[in-house]
């Protein structure tokens, strides 16, 4: 067994990953950190988090803790990690060089690839996506950030309009929720026959994708959760002026956004919703994740 210098190293990210840290001291634990989005000073000028130690390397971060904490999602392009402050990208295949079985690894997202990877090295990796309780409570601030923006970009209200939501995965029946809740007239577009009968529950209607796709032109507001580029050119072509399209999905997304720049609508990737509009809130639901992962791994 390792001796570990930290009980966490939490690396990259958003605001979430900020607060984590501050969180985690907050209850006593030893971190290290690297390549935050922001200082913990500034963020958390209140809290005694100059305890916290910067790592000099990825690799010592990585090496150095017992519980490596990466961001949600793990990566944006499947390739490099989620981070913007360091100047170098890290490849995910480095987290498999630096990693040990004796290690509890977690992180949201994290691509089919590497988890194979990792199970043949017999690493413990946890993703937080899978965590049926964060997924649920991640999904409330995904659907009040998404719908922050639409208000924040359209002159129109939520209120009586036209809105559609494509998927009914944990975030695309949260938003659904909220928007009912706002007098919004809701269709909800998914393939999966018991999908759209618990859509239909809630929403004013639930149709297939097919189907939703020859209305699309009534719309004001669209919201994407489905990872597949369904919204082409020529659909895009088919949307009336000044709709309102979002997309909520992890990569690839759902909309082609170079074709959207032809057309009199507003389409607007939103990643990282969370991190933006409940970060705190956020960092301590993963904080209590982590320690469902914790227990996972010392049953294993």
């Amino acid at each position: 067994m390792n001796s570990f210098h930290y009980d966490y190293a939490v690396i990259g990210g958003d605001l979430r990953q900020v607060y984590l840290a501050a969180e985690l001291v907050r209850t006593g634990c030893h971190v290290c950190q690297y390549a935050l989005c922001r200082s913990l000073e500034q963020v958390c000028p209140d809290q005694n988090v100059k305890d916290v130690l910067a790592a000099p390397s990825f690799e010592d971060a990585c090496r150095s803790a017992a519980c490596i904490i990466c961001p949600i999602p793990l990566s944006r392009d499947g390739i490099f990690l989620n981070q913007n402050r360091s100047k170098k990208n890290i490849p995910l295949q480095q987290l498999l060089m630096h990693l040990t079985p004796d290690q509890i690894f977690c992180a949201g997202c994290i691509p089919k690839e590497l988890r194979i990877a990792a199970r043949e090295k017999n690493l413990f990796l946890f993703d937080f996506m899978k965590d049926i309780t964060l997924s649920q409570f991640n999904s409330i601030a995904t659907a009040e950030g998404v719908i922050g923006e639409a208000i924040r970009i359209c002159p129109k209200n939520l209120h009586q309009s036209k809105c559609a939501v494509f998927g009914y995965g944990v975030c695309g029946r949260t938003i659904t929720d909220y928007l009912k809740r706002m007098y919004s007239f809701v269709t909800v577009a998914t393939d999966p026959v018991s999908e759209r009968a618990q859509a239909a529950l809630t929403a004013d209607e639930a149709l297939d994708l097919k189907t939703s796709l020859k209305y699309i032109g009534n719309f004001d507001f669209i919201f994407n959760t489905i990872p597949s580029v369904i919204f082409t050119k020529d659909i895009l072509s088919r949307l009336k002026p000044d709709t309102v399209i979002l997309d909520i999905a992890s990569h690839p997304g759902g909309i082609d956004f170079n074709a959207a720049k032809e057309f009199p609508i507003t389409a607007m990737a939103c990643p990282g919703l969370p991190g933006k509009y409940a970060p705190l809130s956020s960092a301590k639901a993963i904080r209590a994740s982590v320690g469902r992962a914790k227990t996972e791994f010392e049953r294993s």
